[in-house]
């Protein structure tokens, strides 16, 4: 009997100690920590050009581990290049650019004001309780409103975001800082370009360490030099 009981309570034991391992209980978040997500890029301006447009970014691609984030795009067929790699810890936001046989890095702190975006316009967010299915989350709205002084008007459109993935600080240096969660549809305007970028795709599963690590083979340029090279590529 004693010999029974014994089998039973260690049977019992490996269940709870295989349950207690098993990422998908409720016993453990379920939050996405590492994996990636692509996303689909629409170009809002209605008077570009379509032989110019060909030549843009029409998918972005993000990596993320450990709250770091890798995100590239690619233009003019490849030839054109620019990654950004934000490192948490470190506190550091590295800009990488490609052109041909030229590299270049700038690298700038994460508590800095935006190479991309030099002056965050005063934005109203207003979190709302609609909700919106994409790439099988159920994301949460919020209401964006971007005054135009020049007008006497505002822009006026809806981002879309999940708690279900974990990044800290994604929308730092953005102007959705306020909105705490990773955003799956949003809009921004990229050097005057009007973008909005919708994820197509969130995928789970390891990210090697090495893809947040800056190449050595880069130039590091100052701020001033960076801006000049992107207005020009622009």
């Amino acid at each position: 009997m004693i010999i029974k009981q014994a089998r039973y309570f260690f049977i019992l034991t490996i269940i709870l100690l295989s349950f207690s391992q098993c990422k998908d209980t409720p016993f453990q978040s379920d939050k996405i920590k590492e994996g990636y997500i692509e996303y689909d890029i629409e170009y809002l301006n209605d008077s570009m050009d379509v032989f110019i447009e060909s030549f843009l970014p029409d998918k972005m691609k993000i990596k993320f581990k450990d709250h770091n984030t890798r995100n590239q795009l690619k233009c003019m067929g490849g030839v054109f290049s620019l990654t950004n790699i934000k490192k948490y810890k470190k506190g550091t936001n590295i800009t990488l650019v490609d052109f041909i046989d030229k590299k270049y890095k700038y690298i700038e702190n994460n508590n800095d004001s935006s190479l991309f975006f030099k002056q965050r316009p005063d934005v109203i967010i207003q979190k709302t309780d609609s909700t919106k299915d994409i790439s099988g989350f159920t994301c949460k709205e919020a209401k964006i409103a971007i005054p135009r002084r020049e007008e006497n008007s505002k822009e006026e459109f809806s981002v879309f975001y999940t708690n279900k993935i974990s990044i800290k600080g994604f929308n730092n240096q953005t102007p959705f800082a306020a909105i705490d969660g990773v955003l799956l549809e949003f809009q921004l305007d990229f050097y005057d370009i009007p973008m909005k970028f919708t994820a197509t795709k969130v995928k789970k599963g390891n990210i090697p360490a090495k893809e947040f690590e800056t190449p050595e083979n880069y130039k590091r340029i100052n701020k001033e030099t960076m801006e000049e090279i992107i207005e020009l590529l622009k």
